[in-house]
Parts: C-alpha cells; sequence; structure tokens
C-alpha cells in the first residue's frame, strides 16, 4: 500500500513539473524593468492567403528612464523575406510626439527589396521631455506574393535604437510578427508546434495511466 501511495505521489509530481516546464516554454516574456522601449507588432500573429495586402501597427512602448525623461529618436529595421512580401506602404505613427501637443514626428522609411529590409527612423520636434507613452510608431503595409506557397514567414524587428533626450541609448526589447499564408500550391497548412492544450492533455493521459497501473 506504501509502494503505491509514493508510485501516485512521484506521478503527480512529475506531471506537475512537465506542465510547470510546459508554461515556462509557451508563456510570454514579461519585462521586468521599467529602463527599456519594447517594439512590437499589433497584431502579432496573422493568417493570409497569396495576393492579400497584410496591414501591421509597430508599437513603441516606453516609461522613459529612471529620472523621468523619455525618447525623442526611434530607429530600427524591419527584416523580411521579399520573395514572399513586398512593402508598399510605411506611415509614421504618433508615439514619438505624445504627451506635448506642439511635437511632431520626423520620420524617414527607406525601403529595400533587394536587401529585404525596411529601416525606419524617426525624431521627436522639439525634443522637451521626450516621449512616455505606448503609441504607435508606424503602420506597415505589406502585401503578399500572388504565387507565394503555403508557409510560415516573419517580419522581425532589428537594429532597434531609441535615444533618451539626455542622449542616451535606452535598452529595447524586439518582438517579430508571424504570419501564416494559405498558399497557392495547394499544401497543408503550415503546423505551428506542439500548442499547449495539446502537451496538457498528453500529461494528463500519461498520468492517468500511471495511476491506474498502481491501483
Amino acid at each position: 500500500m506504501m509502494g503505491a501511495r509514493r508510485g501516485r505521489l512521484s506521478a503527480v509530481l512529475v506531471a506537475v513539473v512537465i506542465c510547470a516546464c510546459t508554461l515556462g516554454a509557451v508563456a510570454p516574456v514579461v519585462d521586468g524593468a521599467d529602463n527599456a522601449t519594447t517594439l512590437y507588432f499589433e497584431p502579432s500573429k496573422v493568417d493570409a492567403d497569396a495576393g492579400e495586402t497584410v496591414t501591421f501597427e509597430l508599437v513603441a512602448s516606453s516609461h522613459g528612464d529612471y529620472v523621468g525623461d523619455g525618447i525623442d529618436e526611434l530607429s530600427l529595421t524591419l527584416a523580411y523575406d521579399s520573395d514572399v512580401f513586398t512593402v508598399t506602404d510605411v506611415e509614421h505613427g504618433p508615439m514619438l510626439a505624445a504627451g506635448d501637443s506642439d511635437a511632431e514626428v520626423d520620420g524617414t522609411a527607406e525601403i529595400d527589396d533587394a536587401a529585404s529590409t525596411v529601416t525606419i527612423e524617426q525624431a521627436r520636434t522639439p525634443s522637451g521631455n521626450g516621449a512616455k507613452a505606448t503609441e504607435t510608431a508606424a503602420t506597415i503595409t505589406l502585401e503578399v506574393a500572388e504565387d507565394a506557397p503555403s508557409t510560415t514567414e516573419t517580419v522581425e524587428i532589428t537594429d532597434a535604437t531609441a535615444m533618451l533626450v539626455s542622449d542616451y541609448p535606452q535598452a529595447s526589447v524586439e518582438r517579430g510578427a508571424t504570419i501564416t499564408i494559405d498558399g497557392t500550391d495547394g499544401g497543408d497548412d503550415p503546423v505551428s508546434g506542439f500548442t499547449l492544450p495539446a502537451a496538457l492533455f498528453a500529461v494528463g493521459a500519461v498520468l492517468l495511466v500511471a495511476v491506474r497501473r498502481w491501483d
């Protein structure tokens, strides 16, 4: 009897550890530091057909530094597969102007299909105390190629720099976007991986079999 109880307890402990590891692997990253600028897309995941146009909001979020200074310059590069996407438009958003009705965003966007990149540079004029907000920094429009295959692609944010009004760079955190394409090749939909519900179901099934075996 004691051996059976120990067996059940071991099974429960193993299941708890597996579930915890699974949750840790898929849980979103939570930024612990305020002194950073986070860049991400909304939406972060999109389903699209070949030939379809997709629009993303590139969001910048900054609480400023520890003495209250905000950011007044932002630069970054978007990397994508130019065989699958064409960037058709980049519209600068209001993020850097946040907090001052007289501030404006001066920005440039260089689309280089040969290099599969878009380089975005923005500055707040006048700088004032800088921007401390969570707002759209740019709106990006992509066109999926007419002959795109069924695939899953990413649009990555790289080489990001956020400058504080004190002329010091603020740390940055970048999160890309995922686009799942239903292409023209008639292939199966791409599989994104082993999902959390499937993982938990598998753990539960193993636990149930183990407990029955020890009864």
